[in-house]
């Protein structure tokens, strides 16, 4: 069965694509591992501090909880 992703990952993903920026360029822009940063996106590890970052950094509004 597909995962579905929670509504940050997929607005993090589109706002990645938008800017034309991989999750390699995230991750040195907020200096964390580029695989702890996809996990973080993928939902896969719960890192809500971490998800602070990357939406302050990106500009996503949406809540990482919700």
């Amino acid at each position: 069965m597909k995962r579905i992703l929670p509504p940050w990952s997929k607005a993090v993903k589109k706002t990645l694509i938008d800017k034309d920026m991989s999750v390699k360029d995230l991750s040195v822009d907020i200096g964390i591992t580029r695989e702890y940063v996809s996990r973080v996106v993928n939902a896969t590890v719960y890192a809500p501090e971490i998800a602070d970052r990357i939406s302050k950094h990106l500009g996503v509004k949406t809540k990482y909880w919700s």
